[in-house]
């Protein structure tokens, strides 16, 4: 099949002077013209070219080493303080990567423009061979400017045993990033989702809350802003307005709609390789919340199961209220849920996931306890890139949530 090497935009606002609104612009460059005539990636290929790498040319701006890494189709190359996307096909047994690359914390951001050649590994990987001898060569710029900045990477390792023997998850916030971090997509959208696996997410949380008419959908807030959302005609909470009359009149500040929380997880199951959701329920009524969210977590986890996916969905317990409210939910002990309140809370819940807050420290002797009595522990939100360091490589958790989860993978897979 042949495809043409395109980034992936969710929404294209020309060059990264632009705003798509006045308060927050896309931090992504106007992008090269693709190149035509590529065939897309065999599966094969793509664990091998997984790895890390050494930066031979371009450590002034991607440090001494990066990360190669796969989610799906989407390959990305994560270092200690940037990341680059990378559309990826290949001609002539030649691999074309071309893309950009952005500081998660910053408006720095510019093209990227690569290839592995036949003679320096392509044939090999193409044929899912690894190559130790595997080079990544070409050039990145800085904001609209055409690449014209060596940048050459050596293959140097795989994966550590460590890495490769232990899940880990690194859990996107609002479903890939917050809208203040100036992503091409909004936050909680459909293709914030799409964009997280770009980001090195293998799970993602998300926010939920009911309309007036009971359905769940994505949103952070309790009242439609223009934080979120593009100025328009609603004022007011979200559960004020039927879904209907949100979906009618309220588009997200990069121009999306409100999802449903059924066909984002819809989404998730039939269009990503994600491994791990959280929902963070929002909604001020906790029982009438959890009575209209467990039934479509019921039907997403039945579905991944017949369709062989590896997904898991937690029911998230961030306040008294909704805990209380899912101890009174008849069989809450069968209801896959994270409990972010205390290891006595979560046991009580019979809770899949403790969810301890990071300002509390590493805490692994507890961390330990709990995965002794067979939870998962994840931190959440943890940005601080030193922090997020220390925790990984001092920690005992099975993930972290954070708003930048570019690091997370850098700092995890260069283990």
């Amino acid at each position: 099949m042949k495809i043409a090497i395109r980034i992936f935009l969710i929404v294209v606002c020309g060059v990264i002077s632009v705003r798509c609104t006045t308060e927050n612009p896309i931090i992504v460059p106007r992008l090269l013209p693709p190149i035509s005539g590529l065939a897309k990636i065999p599966e094969a290929t793509k664990p091998v070219m997984d790895g890390v790498y050494r930066v031979v040319k371009g450590s002034e701006r991607f440090g001494e080493q990066v990360v190669v890494k796969w989610r799906g189709d989407r390959l990305s190359i994560f270092s200690n303080n940037n990341y680059i996307v990378l559309p990826t096909g290949f001609k002539d047994s030649t691999i074309f990567l071309q893309g950009y690359w952005r500081n998660p914390q910053s408006d720095a951001a510019g093209l990227a423009s690569l290839a592995i050649a036949k003679t320096e590994g392509a044939r090999n990987l193409l044929k899912g061979l690894p190559s130790i001898t595997t080079q990544i060569k070409g050039a990145y710029g800085n904001g609209n400017a055409n690449p014209n900045q060596e940048f050459v990477l050596q293959y140097l390792r795989p994966f550590s045993s460590k890495v490769r023997s232990r899940d880990f998850f690194v859990v996107a916030h609002r479903a890939g990033g917050r809208t203040s971090d100036r992503l091409p997509a909004s936050e909680n959208s459909i293709r914030m989702i799409d964009f997280s696996e770009y980001l090195g997410s293998n799970g993602i949380e998300i926010d939920i809350r009911l309309t007036k008419d009971k359905v769940p959908v994505l949103y952070h807030d309790e009242d439609i802003n223009i934080r979120l959302t593009i100025k328009g005609p609603l004022n007011g909470n979200i559960n004020s307005f039927t879904y209907a009359q949100i979906n009618t009149f309220v588009w997200l500040i990069r121009g999306e709609k409100i999802p449903k929380l059924e066909e984002a997880l819809d989404f998730v199951v039939d269009s990503t390789k994600l491994e791990f959701v959280w929902l963070d329920m929002k909604a001020e009524e906790a029982l009438e919340a959890i009575s209209y969210v467990k039934p479509i977590q019921q039907r997403i986890l039945q579905k991944a199961l017949s369709k062989g996916r590896k997904l898991e969905v937690f029911m998230g317990v961030p306040t008294e209220d909704i805990y209380n409210g899912l101890l009174a939910t008849p069989g809450f002990e069968t209801i896959p849920s994270l409990c972010e309140l205390s290891p006595d809370q979560a046991r009580a819940l019979s809770a899949k996931v403790w969810g301890p807050r990071w300002t509390l420290g590493t805490q692994n002797d507890l961390v330990l306890q709990m995965q002794a009595e067979g939870r998962k522990v994840i931190c959440w939100t943890i940005d601080v890139p030193a922090f997020i360091r220390q925790y990984i490589n001092e920690g005992e958790f099975d993930g972290l949530l954070t708003n930048y989860p570019s690091y997370v993978t850098y700092y995890h897979y260069i283990r």
